[in-house]
């Protein structure tokens, strides 16, 4: 998965064991907006390809080329369905490319470029909590723009993490609950905005990382269904997110609100996706 850490935007690669993969990509602005799309618009790609045979480079990196590259609509056109002005673009995330780096689950995080690591979580190595990489990554080094993953290969596998989905949500709260702590002792309201971002920011990581063991355990069919349940439930997220700020349009308490709502119905959203892991 390849995402924005914000909720709006995603990437979902699947890579098969022939070197085949399909795709989609999904951002939505519900400020974009006419008289024929009330409901806003959204940016979509679904898309497939073949990357080239992997070639070794060292213990924990491989190589391969993006061989084939197809679009199912054509991009930079557009259509209006049922108010939803649907633009369709390029697969963000593989913008030119070209070499692709696959890192295995245990590479040195702090070998890997800095392109990369922005990207997944570790660009400030001073504060590493952990040296190897605990999941498969995948670089597009072109566009310096990185992809991990949260489910070893294997369509059928469930782990330890899927599995062990309740504890993982204990530890999410209990973040949650030392930064809500921070945001009622703060001083200042741009303090107020910076948490409460980061609050929203926590429970998108986690909705994140269940979409993509998701997307890698269940069957094509469901994994539609669920795609199409998401993007609606993005677009009803981003309006209410909207909505909430308008309460102090301009002023410094926006960014508080907007944080703050779209943090309540992300989580909301966790718990939902959450079941399928159970």
């Amino acid at each position: 998965m390849f995402c924005s850490g914000a909720g709006a935007w995603s990437t979902v690669l699947t890579i098969n064991e022939d070197g085949t993969f399909e795709g989609y990509y999904h951002d939505t602005d519900m400020g974009s907006r006419g008289e024929e799309y009330p409901s806003g618009t959204r940016y979509v790609c679904n898309f497939s390809g073949q990357f080239t045979e992997p070639v070794q480079v060292n213990e924990y990196t491989y190589s391969a080329q993006l061989q084939t590259l197809q679009c199912e609509q054509e991009p930079g056109t557009e259509e209006i369905i049922e108010g939803i002005k649907n633009m369709y673009s390029e697969p963000y995330g593989l913008d030119n490319a070209e070499n692709i780096l696959f890192y295995m689950e245990g590479a040195p995080i702090a070998e890997l470029p800095e392109g990369y690591r922005s990207w997944v979580g570790y660009l400030d190595l001073a504060n590493l909590q952990e040296t190897s990489l605990p999941f498969i990554g995948l670089y597009n080094e072109a566009a310096q723009q990185g992809f991990s993953s949260a489910v070893k290969e294997g369509s059928a596998l469930v782990t330890e993490e899927t599995s062990d989905i309740d504890a993982e949500l204990a530890e999410t709260e209990s973040k949650a609950a030392e930064l809500q702590g921070r945001i009622d002792s703060a001083l200042t309201q741009e303090d107020i905005n910076i948490l409460s971002g980061e609050l929203y920011r926590l429970w998108d990581d986690e909705l994140n990382s269940i979409w993509g063991r998701l997307k890698a355990i269940l069957p094509a069919d469901t994994m539609e269904q669920l795609t199409d349940e998401e993007i609606a439930w993005i677009e009803e997220k981003e309006a209410a997110v909207a909505a909430a700020g308008r309460e102090a349009a301009g002023g410094s308490m926006q960014p508080m609100l907007e944080n703050l709502k779209g943090s309540e119905l992300t989580k909301a959203r966790v718990y939902v996706l959450a079941e399928y892991l159970r």
